[in-house]
């Protein structure tokens, strides 16, 4: 697979006569097929001359030469009136607006990728209008999703809003973006739910240490709730903090809780010798 735009410049070299005999300068479209139905070259020379080789006489595509059997497999238009018909319609994939059924503007297709075996198109690379609304950067649409391809319109079916991928670069970028609008609020509660944590296990270390120290045995019950002195010492195995609106923050096992980090801490409650 290869995008459109780096075929423009390959040297074109015949296998039979070796010899290179032009360079690519463009493409020809069959928007029925969806695929490349030839190559445009332009002939070196004193009078270049521009002709076309039917995608299916090429012999190979490499990374930086297209080869061909024989010299006379680039032909002149007059010869590939089918070829021809389809080079004067001009369906020039790159630039059109792609469009949803249901009338959605997608955005505007910045590149085509192209199956090197067939010629077939694989996929669209676009970018702008309601994809800009999703994400930063440029998103993939597998041809398959694709109905028509028109001049400067490409028209796709409405299940391609299910199948749109995002292309590397601008996922990380919106989810910066998301966080930078949302994650205020949220990063607070993290912040202070760590430090309610972080409370709660020395608290609880402490209670440890002081039981163990008084030999009392370590799997006895603790009841939250205050002694009758009213040190108020935690005494359970799920400590509860209660926030001003009286809405239980946290009841979870200390021993699944985060380690402790930056953030608003609540006092820890003693132990009364």
């Amino acid at each position: 697979m290869r995008k459109s735009k780096q075929f423009q410049g390959m040297n074109v070299v015949s296998l039979e006569e070796g010899q290179q005999i032009g360079a690519i300068r463009g493409l020809v479209i069959n928007p029925a097929q969806k695929n490349v139905a030839a190559l445009i070259i332009e002939q070196k020379g004193w009078f270049r001359e521009q002709k076309f080789i039917p995608f299916t006489k090429v012999h190979s595509i490499g990374e930086d030469i297209i080869t061909i059997d024989r010299i006379n497999r680039a032909e002149k238009g007059s010869s590939l009136p089918e070829i021809l018909t389809l080079f004067k319609d001009r369906v020039n994939v790159i630039g059109s607006r792609l469009v949803a059924e249901n009338g959605t503007a997608l955005g505007m297709v910045d590149e085509y990728y192209i199956d090197l075996q067939t010629g077939d198109i694989v996929g669209l690379e676009f970018s702008g209008g309601t994809v800009n609304n999703l994400f930063r950067g440029s998103a993939f649409l597998d041809i398959n999703h694709v109905r028509t391809l028109g001049t400067r319109i490409v028209i796709c079916n409405n299940s391609c809003l299910d199948s749109i991928v995002k292309m590397d670069g601008g996922l990380q970028e919106a989810l910066k973006s998301f966080r930078k609008n949302t994650g205020q609020l949220l990063e607070t509660t993290f912040q202070k739910t760590r430090g309610l944590s972080r409370s709660l296990n020395q608290s609880l270390e402490k209670i440890r240490k002081d039981r163990k120290k008084d030999g009392e045995d370590d799997g006895e019950d603790i009841k939250t709730g205050e002694d009758s002195s009213g040190s108020g010492e935690y005494a359970g195995s799920q400590p509860e903090e209660t926030a001003e609106t009286g809405e239980n923050i946290l009841t979870a096992d200390p021993a699944l809780l985060q380690p402790p980090g930056n953030g608003d801490q609540a006092d820890a409650p003693r132990k009364e010798n």
